[in-house]
């Protein structure tokens, strides 16, 4: 039940809801609405916050439209591409290993057409929607085509199905202005485009979404981090390809020892894991619902030495990957280059190399929703209430202020409240109407840390009352400490 409920409050107080609701809506598209774009804005900017100001990362933003010799080049227009099966009777199109693994008990990764296809006939799978035939599995590419410029001018195009593309082109201007330094982090979040076969997850998975992708260039002879220390002690499930292989669960352990096992082999993406790890608690999601996952050798990236990616255990949805963190050698770099003619090289103690990158690859959509998931409570019993127990840092407003009546000054006293709260750079709800109970309950339900009520001892002694969400508990605070109080 748990995703009717937070879908429920989702569509009613303005967190997400289904794009193109008038004209019929269209899969894999959704809005965010006044609370999800502050939640997702917030979720954004402690991102921002862990990468560019904590770690110093550079950050681009760059277009979503990119010619069509970009994605040459990184492989896209050949190989990006699931395998799709239709209908021959009603014509709905399916992910044929998605519909494999649905039927049966196996995984489906790396999986070659023709297994997905014997697959189909010996388990005798037929279309869910209307049980006809289904025809030939085939390779769909997922990216969505366009043009830029009119007539003759015209050039093939593409919107951007990852941010990581657009950060390599500009490697050259970045290598300047990092200053001729490695490693060199750059991170972009924007915008990208994938025109799935036929998206059925919600908020999982989407044919737009925001991406948060940050790339470390390092020297191919020292890919280690000189914050290690800080991520040793970081104790994890952990789902090493081993494991996966034996048909073992994860086993729990620090990041140190799976370092000293040997389990994680370079010291940058032990170090990312870590941090991301962090990252993923600081937004309210629940560690004993998140697992440290490597790719198999048969799944992952043929250029890549290895990958890992962090997923969250949903409720309704299984394994949910949430972020990527890859070393993809010096692969990007050197096909632009090739294609382009335009060196990446770089001069480094008298060694000229081309930079290999660590990629960490977040998803936004997805941890918005595995927040909601995570954050969501139902207490039951005497004080019966549902509400999102969202960390201060990524709620979307941090205070409501309710005057207990409106009238004889007290409704002007919290509006002198509400814009010292608003004036502080904090974002702050009003509610004015209905019960004090009432008014709990609704700043509750879309996870408003603190409530601030303004009542008649407030225009005597200057102190109002702070109600806290998760403990219930109220206390007196003068106006002239609130804001500290509040942050």
């Amino acid at each position: 039940m748990a995703k009717e409920q937070i879908m429920d409050i989702c569509l009613r107080r303005g967190f997400v809801w289904p794009s193109f609701e008038i004209y019929g809506g269209a899969k894999g598209f959704y809005d965010y609405g006044p609370m999800g774009a502050l939640l997702k804005r917030n979720i954004e900017e402690l991102i921002r916050r862990e990468y560019v100001v904590d770690q110093g990362c550079l950050e681009v933003s760059c277009p979503t439209v990119t010619p069509e010799q970009v994605w040459i080049a990184s492989g896209h227009v050949k190989s990006f591409a699931d395998v799709l099966v239709e209908c021959l009777k009603c014509g709905e199109p399916y992910r044929a290993d998605h519909l494999v693994a649905e039927h049966v008990d196996i995984q489906t990764d790396g999986m070659s057409i023709a297994d997905i296809k014997k697959h189909i006939v010996e388990a005798k799978i037929v279309c869910p929607k209307c049980k006809g035939a289904l025809g030939e599995p085939y390779t769909y590419n997922l990216m969505f085509g366009t043009s830029i410029g009119p007539g003759k001018t015209k050039v093939q195009a593409y919107m951007r199905p990852e941010t990581a593309q657009t950060t390599y082109l500009p490697f050259r201007r970045l290598w300047a202005t990092g200053r001729e330094k490695l490693p060199m982090g750059v991170m972009q979040i924007g915008r990208s485009f994938r025109n799935e076969i036929s998206p059925r997850q919600g908020m999982l998975r989407l044919r737009e979404f925001t991406q948060a992708e940050i790339q470390f260039f390092m020297d191919p002879e020292n890919k280690g981090s000189d914050r290690i220390g800080e991520v040793r002690d970081i104790k994890c499930r952990v789902w090493h390809k081993a494991l996966q292989v034996a048909g073992k669960d994860p086993e729990e352990m620090t990041i140190g020892e799976a370092m000293d096992k040997g389990i994680i082999k370079i010291p940058m993406i032990a170090y990312c894991l870590g941090r991301a790890w962090r990252v993923f608690e600081k937004m309210g999601i629940d560690r004993a619902r998140l697992q440290m996952r490597q790719h198999k050798d048969d799944e992952r990236a043929f250029y890549s030495s290895d990958t890992w990616d962090i997923e969250f255990l949903s409720q309704d949805y299984g394994r949910v990957e949430m972020i990527g963190i890859s070393d993809r050698t010096d692969y990007d770099l050197t096909a632009h280059q090739n294609l382009s003619k335009v060196s990446m090289e770089v001069t480094k103690d008298g060694r000229k190399f081309v930079p290999h990158v660590v990629e960490v690859a977040y998803g936004i959509d997805r941890p918005v929703y595995c927040t909601l998931e995570s954050c969501f409570v139902e207490e039951k019993g005497e004080k019966e209430r549902t509400y999102f127990k969202f960390p201060t840092n990524i709620a979307p407003y941090t205070a409501a202020v309710f005057p207990l009546v409106n009238k004889d000054g007290v409704d002007e006293k919290a509006r002198e409240v509400f814009n010292i709260i608003r004036d502080a750079g904090l974002f702050v709800q009003w509610d004015g109407s209905g019960s004090i109970g009432r008014r709990y309950a609704r700043a509750d339900e879309i996870g408003i840390p603190y409530c601030v009520t303004i009542d008649y001892d407030t225009l005597k002694d200057d102190a109002v009352t702070i109600r806290n969400r998760d403990t219930m508990q109220q206390e007196r605070v003068k106006i002239s400490e609130l804001v500290c109080k509040l942050k």
